[in-house]
């Protein structure tokens, strides 16, 4: 798991069939030794907000209901201002 910053939207007209319907999103890891992500999101979290991300495929294909799927990166949870992390 890793503390990232929401920066944005990812939007494609071209996806896997998996990504329907899903919220994509871009997130920053705030360590600096990983890339921005790509990743789905389920809380609702909003651009400029701190949240939890995990690389667990395992858990994102389960998400996405399907075991084929690419997905990796998820948001497991928002943090709230004071830094405390809610589900």
């Amino acid at each position: 798991m890793r503390i990232a910053t929401i920066r944005g939207h990812a939007l494609s007209t071209v996806k896997h069939k998996s990504f329907a319907g899903q919220r994509l999103l871009i997130a920053v890891p705030e360590s600096g030794d990983v890339a921005p992500q790509i990743v789905l999101d389920t809380l609702g979290a909003g651009v400029g907000q701190r949240v939890l991300i995990s690389s667990d495929g395992s858990e994102a294909r389960k998400m996405v209901r399907d075991e084929l799927s690419p997905a990796r990166w998820t948001v497991c949870g928002i943090l709230d201002p004071d830094g405390r992390a809610r589900a």
